[in-house]
């Protein structure tokens, strides 16, 4: 089965949508398997997340995923990439051996399947001059780095000159393509009308859908009627522009036709065929409300409600989604509940019929990806997710084939949107999603909140080992990793008590290092740390029945036993003697390691007095003593 790679941002946008399901349905017609590769970052939203450092850069991993090698085909749909990411993915594409389509843009790299643009919006052009008499016409358009605003600009120029009307640099407004480009041009139509002695033009052409109704939305603030007063036409045939009151004249692209062709032309490209010139296709006019082809009434508006209801209850339902994402893994006490509440969270409102996490080697290591990533295999990790109403398991496959085996191989095609903290990589998600009116910030406020919950997880998971690493220093000894006299008074409380409660004893056993100050002095201070490392060696070796072992000071060390009699108290004492001398034995040191011992037992009852400090100082002073007179005696011994 050939396997073709589709790379495409703004998924959930209504032309993008249109141009994913020509591809689809053209794939599963043609037994070839396709995978999206997603990017959020987009010439609009990326003016929202722009300003947050590094977003983009993880954004657009998901161009890198893929190893290249492994796929037959590239299609890209080049709507809506923004600079940032159109660079990247013109870099990962700049060398590649295998067929590159484009559609819905032009790219020197790639054959293009587009509209025909020129032809189109001439036609659009020609119908406001020779149905609606008009001669003073103003065109909104957007930013010339874009190929289609270019044209259509050209095809305004043609039309006008083939009229023999004047052209004017004065009547053309550079706006943003979108929604609030067109309060500030109505302004500018409205001062520059006046300059010229009129009220309004006869008519404003939009380069798309978007600008026109922030247009007549900006007429009806100011009571100018459309298409009365003015003539307004779109392009592009968006749902708003068509279910709107005013309903928009338009044109419509063929956009689930170019998804569609992409598809069939990259079988014959497969099969030997040869295409030497870019395809364009025309588009076809729409007459509505706006030019006054169409009588004004509200007779579409319920389908325009419609629409929109259904738009804000899937806005809703996300953004309810995103926020019982949050409170849900709030309460998660692992990782794996956090993965299990996403997993959960996923099925509702989010569109998506089977969505797996997968997750990357050091995905928690604050990982950033550099150009070697894109043919570099690794094991991916299926944490959690779902097929349908089937939960997945916890499964691994290489990053190589993108998807597990059983997913590679069946025919439906899968998205892939990456999982990252502003530039960090995490993995990604497998996704199969409900494109149709779902709104792109909401989908990608719930994929930024993801990333912010998996790193948020991280922190706190090290926020936690550094809670526990402070309290070990707190407690610990660092020279011998045993308690120091803090980490023993801590216990000193729950043995007391558990004594009591056992009629047992309370051991408090005191060691010292005989002669530390002559080993320190004789073979250094590393060989005395030896031999403090070594004693504590040996009270480690001899914990069985939960003693605790301290050092105290330099050369003190203290250990603390419940339920201990006499004798299993000097059973301890002599087998950490015999552990000692076994040791410094077998390392072969020119020295010994004595320890000069106190033992002291206390039966705890209820009629104890003072609180538990006080009791374990009384008891260590005992045994301290006791170590003492066994030092002296050592002394006495050797005629010190």
């Amino acid at each position: 089965m050939k396997k073709i790679a589709v790379f495409t941002s703004h998924v959930y946008e209504q032309m993008s949508g249109q141009m994913q399901k020509g591809i689809i349905d053209a794939a599963l017609k043609y037994g070839i398997k396709v995978i999206f590769f997603c990017s959020f970052g987009d010439s609009y939203s990326s003016k929202q997340y722009g300003e947050f450092s590094g977003y983009d850069e993880g954004d657009t991993v998901s161009f890198d995923i893929p190893d290249l090698n492994e796929f037959d085909g590239v299609i890209k749909i080049s709507t809506y990439f923004s600079k940032v990411t159109k660079e990247h993915l013109d870099q990962i594409l700049r060398d590649v051996d295998m067929p590159v389509i484009s559609i819905g843009g032009l790219d020197d790299m790639a054959l293009n399947i587009s509209c025909d643009n020129v032809s189109t919006f001439k036609e659009l052009v020609e119908h406001v001059i020779k149905h609606h008499k008009c001669k003073d016409i103003y065109h909104l358009t957007g930013d010339t780095d874009h190929f289609f605003v270019k044209e259509r600009l050209e095809a305004y120029k043609e039309v006008l000159q083939k009229h023999k009307i004047p052209f004017d640099e004065k009547k053309i407004i550079y706006g943003n393509l979108w929604y609030n480009s067109g309060e500030p041009a109505l302004e500018y139509i409205l001062e520059h009308s006046l300059e010229e002695g009129k009220m309004l033009p006869d008519a404003v052409v939009c380069a798309n859908d978007y600008s026109a109704i922030g247009l007549v939305n900006a007429c009806k603030a100011r009571g100018i009627r459309v298409p009365e007063d003015l003539i307004v036409t779109g392009f592009d045939a968006v749902t708003e522009a068509l279910n709107g009151y005013p309903t928009v004249t338009t044109a419509r692209q063929p956009f689930y036709d170019f998804g569609f062709q992409a598809v069939v032309t990259m079988k014959k490209i497969f099969e030997g065929e040869e295409f030497k010139e870019d395809i364009r296709l025309k588009g076809n006019i729409i007459r509505n409300q706006s030019c006054g082809c169409v009588l004004k009434s509200v007779d579409t508006i319920e389908d325009f409600r419609n629409s929109y209801l259904k738009r804000i209850d899937n806005t809703v339902g996300i953004a309810q989604s995103t926020t019982n994402l949050m409170l849900s893994v709030a309460n998660a006490k692992s990782l794996e509940d956090c993965f299990r509440e996403v997993s959960k969270n996923a099925k509702t409102d989010t569109g998506f019929k089977d969505m797996l996490i997968c997750l990357a080697p050091d995905w928690d290591k604050k990982r950033i990806v550099g150009d070697d990533f894109r043919t570099t295999d690794e094991e991916m990790t299926v944490v959690d997710g779902f097929r349908g109403d089937e939960d997945v398991p916890y499964q691994v496959f290489r990053k190589k084939d993108v998807l597990p085996p059983d997913m590679l191989e069946d025919p439906n095609p899968y998205y892939i949107f990456t999982i990252h903290h502003l530039q960090y990589y995490m993995g990604y998600l497998i996704v199969s999603p409900d494109i149709d009116l779902r709104e792109q910030k909401a989908l990608q406020s719930w994929f930024v909140d993801l990333g912010t919950i998996l790193d948020n997880r991280r922190i706190q998971r090290d926020l936690e080992y550094s809670i526990a690493r402070l309290e070990f220093l707190y407690n610990r000894d660092m020279l011998t990793e045993i308690y120091n006299r803090r980490g023993l008074e801590e216990f000193f409380g729950e043995y007391f008590e558990e004594c009591i409660s056992n009629k047992t004893g309370l051991a408090v056993i005191a060691f010292d290092m005989d002669d530390l100050k002559l080993i320190n002095d004789k073979y250094g201070h590393n060989e005395g740390d030896y031999g403090l490392k070594t004693i504590a060696y040996a009270m480690k070796r001899l914990t069985y029945d939960d003693e605790v072992c301290a050092r105290s000071g330099g050369d003190e060390f203290i250990v603390l036993a419940k339920n201990y009699t006499e004798e299993k108290a000097k059973e301890f004492v002599e087998k950490a003697r015999a552990i000692i001398n076994q040791k410094v034995t077998l390392d072969d040191k020119p020295f010994k390691v004595e320890i000069s011992v106190g033992i002291h037992l206390e039966y705890p009852d209820d009629t104890a007095e003072g609180d538990a400090l006080k009791i374990f100082e009384k008891c260590l002073k005992i045994a301290d003593e006791a170590m003492y007179e066994e030092k002296r005696s050592h002394k006495v011994g050797r005629g010190d």
